[in-house]
């Protein structure tokens, strides 16, 4: 997502991910995997306290900094995916870009029964993030539903 003024709306939902460094990780997300960064809080001290992200409208993300004290060893995510629809690229340009990137797919490009193509990297905090789309955008969900159920 390029750099753009960015519509501030009501978000229905969103993910709030706390993680150790709040600007590495904003920076991430923008540079390696293209989301938009819709603006960083500075605290007190300048370092910054939010990250807001934009991967598409509706699909927004908030960095925050972990308050885990000495505790920062502990797994983040952990039974927890966070899933993206890649709109206009496909699951398969956006491997070779994040591979091109050095970064390792923890799965994927691999299709799904429920009708989906996806990769899964894993953030610098250990979250999981799906990216997906429709294999075959003609048949319904009802149909797709119906042979997953078979």
């Amino acid at each position: 997502m390029t750099k753009q003024d960015f519509e501030i709306y009501p978000m229905p939902m969103f993910p709030t991910l706390s993680v150790q460094d709040v600007r590495a990780s904003v920076d991430w997300y923008s540079e390696v995997l293209g989301f938009g960064t819709v603006f960083v809080l500075p605290g007190a001290d300048g370092a910054p306290v939010l990250g807001h992200l934009r991967w598409r409208k509706y699909a927004d993300l908030l960095l925050v900094p972990d308050e885990g004290g000495s505790d920062s060893e502990r797994v983040k995510g952990v039974g927890v995916s966070l899933s993206f629809l890649v709109g206009d690229v496909s699951v398969d340009a956006m491997a070779e870009r994040l591979e091109g990137r050095g970064v390792a797919l923890d799965e994927g490009p691999v299709t799904r029964p429920w009708n989906t193509r996806e990769i899964v990297v894993v953030d610098p905090d250990g979250y999981r993030l799906v990216f997906f789309e429709a294999v075959d955008v003609e048949r319904s969900f009802e149909e797709v539903m119906g042979d997953v159920r078979k």
